[in-house]
């Protein structure tokens, strides 16, 4: 199958996060003052002083990309501390945040030493929000550290087997955690992607469907569930995801490329042609992307440039699976 195939020899072309816009401003002054509050609490369910609770806010859009020391460059955007004070849990392990303002959204990070760190983003609804109880589980940070580093060397390296093992090691020291960590939140992304290269689609799926809950909006996740789908052949899901990270991620040419050759593949090709232009824009000669082109554009009557984009996918991959089938086609389109 056509479809199945490329799927396997398509590489990401850029790996990428992407945190949605927050609804937080420093402008709303004018709203009412609000304060969050609760309980923390070890896996044992003893109550758990000294934690530090630290509240922001994200100033705009912002992008992160995995930086070449195997860290973030501006992970989740522009985040703003709301306060300069410090706010630790008491004795009994309650815990308040004033200084906050009703109807923004922030993010809330819990953090102490020997504990895996935790995060919750919410937008406050009324004057006391109150968040419940709060689970910090002990764990090996530094242990995580170490996996990583070596896990994104490998990957970095192209050792994607390499890659697997170390950063499997960084997920189990976070077990269940929910905290948008850099360290986890590679590790789910190079765990998915790699899994992904194996056509594991299984193992893939779960931690990519971690990562979207954690990051909703994390193009990586977006695109690599897309593939999930369409290599299970849940196109419609596929053509879903693909264009949520689309609208993450515009300039991405691997999820134009991919929300492209899905549409042309269930007959949109008026609609798939735009992506896949785009795709070729952002990433010139790339033969996947002009073989679908010109299938689209062979479905559209464009007959001309149809050729030339067949062509333009012969020239490279001359000895491509269905080669003889696209030159099939090319003399089809020649006599119409």
């Amino acid at each position: 199958m056509r479809f199945q195939w490329l799927f396997l020899v398509v590489l990401l072309l850029a790996v990428a996060l992407s945190v949605g816009p927050s609804e937080a401003s420093g402008t709303q002054q004018g709203n009412r003052p609000a304060l969050v509050q609760g309980m923390i609490v070890d896996q044992y369910g003893e109550p758990l002083p000294g934690v530090l609770v630290v509240v922001e806010y994200t100033e705009a859009p912002a992008s992160a990309s995995i930086g070449a020391s195997g860290g973030f460059d501006g992970t989740g955007g522009n985040r703003l501390k709301v306060s300069q004070r410090n706010f630790y849990s008491k004795e009994d392990g309650a815990f308040s945040h004033p200084e906050l303002i009703a109807g923004t959204q922030y993010r809330v990070r819990f953090e102490k030493e020997g504990y895996v760190p935790r995060e919750r983003v919410l937008v406050l609804a009324i004057a006391a929000n109150e968040m419940g109880t709060i689970v910090m589980v002990s764990g090996d940070v530094e242990k995580a550290r170490s996996a990583y580093e070596k896990g994104f060397s490998a990957w970095e390296s192209g050792d994607v087997p390499g890659a697997i093992e170390p950063m499997k090691e960084v997920v189990e020291v976070f077990g269940d955690s929910d905290v948008s960590d850099q360290m986890l939140v590679v590790a789910l992304s190079v765990l998915g992607q790699a899994y992904l290269q194996q056509n594991q689609v299984a193992d893939a799926q779960g931690f990519l469907e971690r990562l979207q809950s954690i990051e909703p909006d994390n193009a990586i996740a977006l695109r690599g569930l897309g593939r999930v789908y369409a290599m299970s052949g849940e196109l419609p899901k596929a053509i879903e995801s693909f264009a949520r990270s689309v609208q993450v991620e515009p300039d991405n040419a691997n999820g134009r490329f991919m929300l492209g050759y899905a549409l042309e593949l269930t007959d949109q090709a008026s609609e798939a042609i735009p992506h896949l232009r785009a795709s070729l824009e952002i990433q010139p000669n790339f033969p996947p992307a002009h073989q679908s082109l010109g299938l689209a554009l062979a479905a559209t009557g464009a007959n001309v440039e149809a050729i030339e984009q067949l062509e333009a996918y012969l020239e490279v991959m001359p000895n491509a699976p269905d080669a003889a089938e696209m030159r099939a086609k090319i003399e089809e389109l020649r006599r119409h």
